[in-house]
């Protein structure tokens, strides 16, 4: 697809057969088996097919009136949508619609303006307009429309509308929820098609997204509205497998957005830093996320932008840690020559890395892991090292079958997990500093970023340590545990905020913490730690609020700047590890929606 838009798959999809005695839900898996087997056939077996849309303005691509995008309105995603799963097929999408046209105006037209045409799926939808001339009058000549079609041997589709701002989403008694429930009472009367973008869309305003992000003008959809529509007929023309590959086509193209503006300005960014020293140097812990996330993504997205900067990485830190070895934050990026070494056994990848770890193993520091007691930066003192220092050894063990890196991991992760790990509340505190802490409304402070490092490098140890290796079990039940609290604790937006238990005094959303948990969501149910039932709806909502936080360009915002606690945190508020998070969490996503 040319434009990447965000997009929620909701449906609900009815037919009944015509005949009221005979009435029975049908399938959307089978209604248009007959156009796809058309849609199959090669030269010279083929021929055109026409996909007809009749309708009024939106259809026919009015955004802002009078500004008409033809190739961002749902009839043209719908067959960009179609052309990407049949690459033999000649189809034509049509649009019949006019600008302010009612359904009575639309029926009077019908033989001339579009059963000429000759459609091999007609699509409907005029709803909006249908309110001016109220249900009876509209019911009428939908009724007209929809028998002429069939006598014709014409499929139909009927479509509930897109919203109005003016009308609100949540009430099911406005004019507009009225005639939506009377569109899907004809589609089941006449046994066609329902796409019910008006149930989607009620969807979204119940997880508390903002509709007028998906909104040109207060009656017209802009391209990721149109995106909403053209997803909910496209699951009648695609196969249950196609439709599958077509969300996970969207899911990597938000990823290859997202890296594209990354890679745009991480020359930028690294030049600017921050107040830290080195915060952003090529071996920083604040690139490495990024270059995890990346990297996990290359299977997929086999550009050689992405590989070829990766490996201008590798070439320009000498393959090297940080400058502090003993430092948990300078480690990190040995995640990522780990897992280039294990794609390439480039032995040059992962040596300096071997040797730092060895370095350490050899004269291990015993300080205690109070935050300001000499030495403890030496261990992992603080939640967040979690995903920084003892990942390294979990991969480093996994490339190199050396059991010794994760018996230190599992020696000093209990350390840490004794020092900082909350049971009563299944959350980690990010240092000692804040064990006796509490937030303005009596909890205690637990931070979002902070528990989402930690939910994240269990999944990377988890991932790479051995099935037979004794602590494993260990480390899956605090990851169950963790989770199961943390599934709690989303907003119903979808987002997680930078304080865990005390989003009211930090109410912007925060996408770190946000993508870190969805991530590890996903992770869980892919992996057969969790169940895709009970935890596969949060982590839905966590990927389409990570979605909805990415600018146009494909800048991630509310990404909380980089410290040690909850935090104010605006839209315009980005960082690399932010992304690394989002690439992570789309990698994951891809596989979810791969499996039936």
């Amino acid at each position: 697809m040319r434009k990447a838009f965000a997009i929620i798959l909701v449906f609900a999809a009815f037919f009944l057969p015509s005949s009221p005695a005979a009435a029975r839900t049908a399938s959307a898996e089978n209604y248009l088996d007959s156009l796809r087997s058309e849609l199959n056939a090669r030269w010279p077996r083929n021929r055109t097919l026409n996909l007809v849309f009749h309708g009024h303005s939106v259809p026919s691509g009015y955004f802002n009136t009078p500004n008409v995008r033809t190739l961002e309105a749902y009839p043209h995603q719908v067959l960009e949508i179609v052309k990407g799963c049949y690459p033999y097929a000649v189809v034509n999408s049509i649009v019949t619609g006019i600008g302010g046209e009612n359904s009575e105006q639309g029926e009077r037209r019908f033989a001339a303006g579009v059963l000429t045409h000759r459609p091999d799926v007609l699509f409907i939808d005029y709803a909006l307009n249908d309110r001016a001339i109220g249900l009876e009058r509209a019911a009428a000549a939908w009724r007209k429309m929809i028998g002429r079609a069939l006598a014709e041997g014409v499929r139909v589709v009927l479509c509930t509308p897109t919203p109005d701002l003016t009308s609100d989403l949540l009430d099911p008694e406005t004019p507009l929820a009225l005639h939506a429930r009377q569109i899907r009472k004809l589609a089941a009367e006449y046994g066609v098609g329902l796409a019910d973008t008006y149930g989607a869309f009620v969807a979204l305003a119940r997880e508390g997204r903002d509709i007028r992000s998906y909104m040109a003008q207060s009656n017209h959809p802009n391209g990721r509205g149109h995106a909403v529509a053209a997803s909910e007929i496209a699951r009648w023309i695609l196969t249950p497998e196609q439709h599958r590959a077509f969300r996970a086509g969207r899911v990597l193209a938000q990823m290859r957005r997202v890296a594209d503006w990354q890679l745009d300005n991480f020359e930028r960014q690294s030049a600017e830093g921050s107040r830290y020293p080195d915060s952003h140097a090529y071996w920083s812990w604040v690139n490495a996320v990024m270059y995890v996330g990346l990297a996990g993504m290359t299977d997929l997205a086999t550009e050689a932008k992405y590989t070829t900067f990766l490996q201008t990485v590798g070439r320009k830190t000498r393959w090297k840690p940080g400058r502090n070895i003993f430092f948990a934050d300078d480690l990190c990026v040995g995640q990522f020559y780990a897992m280039s070494y294990e794609k390439y056994r480039d032995s040059a990848m992962i040596r300096p890395t071997v040797e730092a770890l060895d370095r350490i193993m050899a004269a291990p520091d015993t300080a205690s892991l109070n935050y300001y007691a000499k030495g403890s930066h030496s261990r992992w003192c603080w939640c967040d090292a979690i995903f920084m220092g003892p990942t390294v050894y979990a991969r480093v063990g996994r490339v190199t079958g050396d059991r010794r890196y994760y018996d230190y991991l599992d020696r000093e992760f209990r350390v840490t997990c004794d020092t900082l790990y909350c049971p009563e509340e299944r959350l980690f505190f990010r240092d000692t500093r804040y064990i006796g802490m509490r937030e303005r409304n009596g909890e205690r402070v637990f931070w979002g970023r902070g528990n989402g490092w930690v939910t994240a490098g269990l999944t990377v140890i988890i991932d790479n340590m051995p099935d037979d290796y004794p602590a494993k079990t260990r480390y899956v039940t605090l990851f169950r545990e963790m989770m199961e609290r943390i599934a709690g604790l989303q907003g119903a937006d979808g987002f997680w905020h930078a304080s865990l238990l005390d989003p009211a005094s930090y109410p912007a959303p925060e996408t770190s913490a946000t993508g870190f948990f969805t991530y590890s969501l996903l992770w869980g149910v892919n992996r057969g730690l969790l169940d895709r039932a009970h935890y596969g709806p949060a982590a839905e909502k966590g990927w389409r609020a990570l979605c909805e936080a990415v600018h146009e360009d494909g800048k991630v915002g509310y990404v909380q700047p980089i410290g040690a606690d909850p935090q104010q945190v605006g839209r315009d508020d980005t960082e690399v590890y932010g992304v690394g998070a989002l690439l992570m969490a789309g990698r994951q996503m891809y596989d979810y929606v791969m499996k039936p």
